[in-house]
């Protein structure tokens, strides 16, 4: 049994799937833009503390 494609049926297909990678990337584009920002690698690496980096816990001297 073979698929023979219309002129039709391709454009219906080419629209659906440029559909979804549009919604796909808006998708991406909203998460990346709500997500807390990390530090920068060389930040991460260095030790240095960012202000949207929480701080370390500090140690408690009760832990036995």
């Amino acid at each position: 049994m073979s698929l023979e494609w219309t002129p039709e049926a391709i454009k219906a297909e080419v629209d659906y799937r440029q559909r979804s990678m549009r919604a796909d990337a808006e998708h991406v584009r909203q998460s990346r833009r709500t997500a807390p920002r990390k530090a920068a690698w060389w930040a991460r690496l260095a030790g240095f503390a960012g202000a949207d980096v929480p701080e370390q816990r500090k140690a408690r001297g009760d832990a036995a």
